[in-house]
């Protein structure tokens, strides 16, 4: 855990609420401990699944307030990445999170907000972000910031991070608190099964378990308000484990398309593609998610022989999986145009069956005319 002052945590965490309703304000340390671990064990399946591990999290225990046993705790970001600019990345995860389809659904069955208002609420540290960037630093402040050799790395995060962080964070803890708090049946309609949320379901029934064994807790609720929406003779219901889907025997078939596409956020770092994807729009304006696996088109890059325009317009070779119906794991084989100018000529078979083995072909995604018919 880095060394950080107290008040130094209220400037980089959302706060997370766990109330318990109990006669004499008092809870037991069993209970305390299995419902803070379940709530971790929730965070990190977000974590895990939203946002590949990167937040590099703690959850710390902030001071008590009077009232009903109310366990109050933070959400801190402590990765070192924070400290060197990782900020702006987890940001711009969180603002993608908003912007993909199945993101989309996710941030707002669980939280009740609209993904276009966590986009806003995102994007005002964007902006400041990119404001900051044109003002530039006086000798002064530079000065005093690395000389003091008193202040923790830690303690000299910049104000602009600390409230990106915050924000990030703020998602997080709303989506957590919707995992622990909701129906049943409204998170099932959502559909937990995506990445590491069944581990999600089964902290939560981890949590009301540990609720059910306390008899001295009569309901839950999670705000600081007196507010219990959560009834005792409900816990039982919450604590019910999901069924874990068995895993395909068989991965979902290759299929390989050229297809044209816009792209409206590239990822340049050709080692972080796994981190951060590249977003656009396919043939048929469904937002995509991508890599690009082309060695050619990196070297190009790297000699800065591509003119970028911001929202550029690549005609690719890609190969996808059909997961629901729904084209996944889209994979860019070989860029064959750059805003009109051709870069290169498509992948033969053979080589192509190097690459995936078995794979069918296809004109493009499915689902109506494309940009070749035009």
């Amino acid at each position: 855990m880095p060394d950080v002052l107290p008040w130094g945590f209220d400037d980089r965490t959302d706060h997370f609420y766990i109330h318990f309703d109990v006669e004499d304000h008092f809870l037991s340390l069993d209970t305390f401990i299995q419902t803070a671990e379940s709530a971790r064990k929730v965070v990190e399946a977000l974590d895990k699944t939203f946002f590949q591990g990167d937040l590099a999290f703690e959850i710390i225990v902030m001071p008590p307030e009077e009232g009903s046993f109310l366990t109050r705790l933070g959400v801190f970001l402590t990765g070192a990445g924070v400290l060197l600019g990782g900020a702006g990345a987890l940001l711009d995860q969180a603002i993608n999170l908003t912007e993909s389809d199945v993101g989309a659904a996710y941030i707002e069955g669980l939280t009740g907000k609209s993904p276009a208002e966590w986009a806003e609420d995102l994007g005002k540290d964007h902006r400041a972000a990119l404001e900051s960037l044109e003002k530039p630093e006086t000798r002064e402040t530079k000065s005093k910031t690395e000389g003091d050799s008193q202040t923790s790395p830690q303690e000299r995060l910049s104000d602009r991070d600390a409230r990106t962080c915050q924000r990030v964070t703020r998602l997080v803890t709303s989506m957590t608190r919707g995992i622990l708090e909701g129906e049943p049946e409204a998170l099932k309609k959502i559909g937990m099964e995506a990445g590491n949320l069944p581990d999600a379901m089964d902290a939560r029934a981890d949590f009301y378990e540990a609720c059910i064994k306390n008899p001295e807790v009569k309901q839950i609720g999670f705000s600081p308000e007196d507010d219990f929406p959560i009834p005792r003779s409900s816990f039982p219901a919450r604590a019910q484990r999901p069924e874990r889907k068995e895993k395909e025997e068989e991965e979902p078939e290759w299929i390989v398309a050229k297809e044209s596409i816009y792209v409206n956020s590239p990822n340049w770092s050709q080692d972080k593609q796994n981190t951060r994807m590249w977003q656009g729009k396919d043939s048929i304006r469904r937002e995509c998610l991508f890599v690009v696996e082309d060695a050619e088109f990196w070297g190009r890059i790297r000699r800065k022989e591509l003119h970028f325009e911001g929202l550029d317009r690549l005609t690719v070779q890609w190969a996808y999986q059909l997961v629901r119906g729904k084209p996944k794991n889209r994979r860019v084989l070989r860029v064959l145009e750059f805003n009109g100018a051709k870069l290169a000529d498509p992948l033969p078979d053979d080589a192509i069956a190097a690459i995936l083995g078995a794979y069918k072909s296809a004109e493009a995604s499915r689902g109506g005319a494309t940009l070749f018919d035009i």
